[in-house]
């Protein structure tokens, strides 16, 4: 780093160093501790699955290199662990190197959501827990046509994709990603062709119908979270961080406040999230031929609430499914507790191995690229090296 650059840190140093006080002036402990329940959990064993997942990628001229990958992890008191797998190592041509994170995140969620099923059908657990928000879930973006191809095709990538989404539903955990699978790619290809002739070949026509029956199946796998099991385990999301201001309205996020004055374990208020003010969409294909799944999908009732379960400085921010099947299994009180149970150091020890298992790092994808041979593929930075 430059040191013209580098001395600017000294001007903030002072801003960082006031900032407690700052929120010391914009709000009191007495208020704070309105919002705050105190209760020591009770540590309860329960048979929990958690999930977590990986993206990375290389760029080259032309096309990105990516690795996803989905893990699920349970633990049982003899001190066993159960866990399962899923992934894909593939190419995009995608052209938007804006979205490209949007796309692959997508895929990662759908792979985090196939490894879970496969495990919680066969332990079936009564948590099921998820790495970050619930809601965060609802905010995947749809991939446009116009994200693969220079010209458009009139809706009809859309509507070939949809025209396989009861494919999708008979084999919805038989593969990894079942859109991408060799059965449906060959049945995709040969409808292309037959609608849209030899461009029906071409690879940034067939990643775009692709990448959108993709995503109408982490739509069948979003529902099948919320409606598609045969019992009824405590669906809950768990993430570290949060911007969310509802409880406070200040210029800090509700978390950062309870941070700031709250040392004992507990719990805040409990907030509805409002799934209608979150930037997601169907694809109107999607909604036209499976309505009722839609409109499944619109009614979801998540809460919630941020906790500290432990010793240390970790607060969580906790979203909770309100399956109208179960009433005090999702309660604050009982969920601190089983999270007791899991807790190292205030957060889920199930977490931290998903997290440690699944990552894909730099190095991995530097092996990928040797073991495909694309060590001298042109990637445009080579005037730089």
């Amino acid at each position: 780093m430059r040191p013209e650059l580098l001395s600017k840190t000294y001007q903030l140093k002072n801003e960082i160093s006031s900032l407690a006080i700052s929120l010391n002036d914009e709000i009191t402990e007495k208020e704070v501790r309105s919002k705050w329940f105190p209760y020591i959990p009770k540590p309860v064993y329960k048979l929990a699955v958690a999930e977590d997942g990986s993206f990375n990628k290389k760029h080259y001229l032309g096309f990105y290199l990516y690795s996803v990958s989905g893990y699920a992890v349970g633990f049982y008191k003899d001190g066993s662990f159960v866990e399962e797998v899923t992934g894909d190592i593939n190419l995009s041509v995608m052209k938007r190197a804006d979205l490209i994170d949007d796309y692959l995140r997508m895929l990662m969620f759908l792979t985090e959501f196939k490894a879970l099923f496969r495990l919680a059908e066969k332990e079936k657990p009564e948590i099921l827990i998820i790495d970050g928000t619930l809601s965060s879930r609802f905010i995947t973006f749809f991939p446009k046509t116009d994200w693969f191809l220079n010209e458009e095709f009139e809706g009809k990538v859309a509507n070939i994709a949809g025209e396989f989404i009861d494919d999708i539903k008979e084999n919805l955990l038989s593969d990894d990603i079942t859109a991408f699978s060799k059965e449906i790619k060959e049945k995709v290809i040969g409808r292309l062709i037959e609608i849209l002739g030899d461009k029906g070949r071409r690879r940034d026509v067939i990643e775009a119908t692709l990448s959108k029956l993709a995503y109408f199946e982490y739509l069948l796998l979003l529902h099948k979270l919320f409606y598609g099991l045969d019992w009824n385990p405590v669906v809950i999301g768990i993430a570290k961080t949060s911007h969310m201001t509802e409880i406070f309205n200040k210029s800090l996020p509700d978390i950062r406040v309870f941070h700031q004055y709250i040392k004992e374990t507990g719990y805040s208020v409990s907030i509805y999230v409002d799934l209608e003010q979150k930037k997601w969409e169907f694809s109107d294909v999607f909604e036209y031929m499976e309505k009722n799944i839609a409109n499944e999908l619109k009614d979801v009732s998540i809460k919630y609430f941020y906790g500290k379960y432990d010793k240390g400085r970790t607060i969580s921010l906790i979203e909770v499914y309100e399956n109208p099947e179960l009433t005090s299994e999702i309660d604050p009180e009982h969920i601190l507790d089983f999270l007791k149970y899991y807790s190292v150091t205030g957060y889920p020890f199930l977490l931290k191995k998903a997290d440690n298992e699944v990552r894909i790092t730099r190095r991995d994808m530097d092996m990928i690229e040797h073991l495909l041979d694309l060590k001298r593929e042109l990637h445009g930075r080579e005037g730089l090296e």
